[in-house]
């Protein structure tokens, strides 16, 4: 495909999430009705949706200003500056790209920074209104600092597996097979990937086990809660198991590990993981934790939450992003927090953690909790900003002290 054909296929693909279909399902569906574009065309593809995604309100802004209707196209030119290999000269009105830049376009364009300049701060930043007194409340000062930091791409980080390798070989395994990296400063066995690569999945490296695919602020809450040794530990909304692999490999699979999720479904790649990482971990259902039959030394709740911490890596999530669903989710982290808590031995710890950088969904939470359930006390937390590199996440430590 040409440059200007794979900027139409964009077009294309945002005009349908526009509407309000889910990004994903729109690219696959679009992949698959267009099997001659290759893996290069849907990957330059894929950039240009999510960067545009990222910058929606602030590319929008001056073309509804002047009385244009949203569209992938007024979105597509709006994010120019900030596409990268996407120029104004691919809308040529060859076959396949785009037509040509209208007088009124160009107005648009020409506008545009002043605009800006006068726009609210939601725009600037590209987020939803009623966010703002949440992050005004949770952010501060850092408010403007982290809002920038979350329209950046996501760096791609790994995680070395202790049980299939040290450091050193997994960084020697890296680069026989190609991969550039760079080992983290802050977590022992976190690496940094130097240039995008795709595939990472079929290489040798990864599908024997020796690394895993783990954002670096993910690996920071693992080694934050410090899994000890000889002890059960619950992993009580799972998904995929991801932090059950990390703990496995900090504790040199020397605790026993059980992994739960409300919908099974979100199990499923576990068993795979697990056997390719050297871990066994038992998978417990509802009706199995029900009773007070099960209790575990640590359960690790990793809540659902709004997202707002992974928002580099997940652009569309904001838009979709309203305060009714905030509000739910709220409910939701509570519902969970107590049910976890009863799955706490005595002198056992909670970890509570979610992907937020909102009070409202962390600090808030947690301190809701403490006034609802006196058994438990507060230990310490961990807030880790999308400053550092990796996403945003947050992670507070409880103990059961009495019964």
């Amino acid at each position: 495909m040409t440059p200007g054909a794979r900027v139409s296929a964009a077009i294309v693909i945002l005009d349908i999430v526009l509407k309000g279909e889910p990004v994903n399902k729109v690219l696959l569906n679009w992949f698959r009705k267009n099997r001659f574009a290759g893996s290069k065309d849907r990957f330059a593809i894929r950039e240009i949706v999510f960067n545009c995604l990222r910058f929606k309100r602030s590319s929008l802004w001056a073309f509804t200003q002047h009385g244009f209707s949203e569209s992938g196209r007024s979105l597509v030119l709006g994010s120019l500056d900030r596409n990268d290999g996407v120029e104004l000269d691919f809308f040529d009105n060859a076959r396949f790209s785009p037509t040509r830049v209208t007088r009124a376009e160009k107005v648009v364009l020409e506008s545009m920074e002043r605009l800006l300049q006068k726009a609210p701060e939601s725009v600037v930043f590209d987020y939803p209104d009623f966010l703002d007194c949440f992050l005004n409340d949770s952010l501060g000062v850092a408010k403007r600092a982290i809002l920038n930091s979350l329209n950046n791409r996501a760096q791609l980080f790994l995680r070395v597996n202790l049980l299939k390798s040290s450091v050193s070989k997994a960084i020697a395994c890296l680069k026989n097979e190609g991969v550039a990296v760079e080992k983290s400063s802050n977590i022992s066995n976190c690496l940094l990937v130097k240039k995008p690569i795709r595939n990472l999945d079929k290489l040798p490296v990864f599908s024997s086990g020796k690394v895993e695919i783990q954002d670096i602020s993910s690996q920071a809450i693992v080694n934050f809660i410090n899994p000890r040794k000889g002890i059960s530990i619950l992993d009580y909304c799972a998904g995929s198991g991801g932090k059950t692999l990390a703990m496995a490999s900090l504790t040199n699979m020397q605790s026993k590990f059980f992994i739960h999720d409300k919908f099974v479904s979100r199990t499923v790649n576990f068993k795979n993981r697990a056997k390719r990482a050297g871990v066994y971990a038992k998978v417990v259902t509802s009706s199995e934790l029900q009773g007070g039959c099960h209790v575990f030394d640590l359960v690790v709740a990793d809540v659902p939450c709004s997202g707002t911490g992974v928002w580099r890596r997940s652009p569309e999530s904001k838009w979709w992003l309203t305060k009714l669903k905030l509000d739910k989710l709220r409910k939701e982290q509570r519902e969970i927090v107590l049910c976890a808590a009863n799955l706490v031995r005595q002198h056992g710890y909670l970890a509570y953690i979610s992907c937020s950088i909102l009070k409202a969904e962390n600090q808030d939470q947690i301190n809701w909790f403490l006034s609802k359930n006196k058994s438990f006390l507060f230990v310490k937390e961990l807030f880790v900003s999308p400053q550092d590199g990796g996403d945003g996440f947050y992670t507070a430590i409880l103990k059961k002290a009495t019964d």
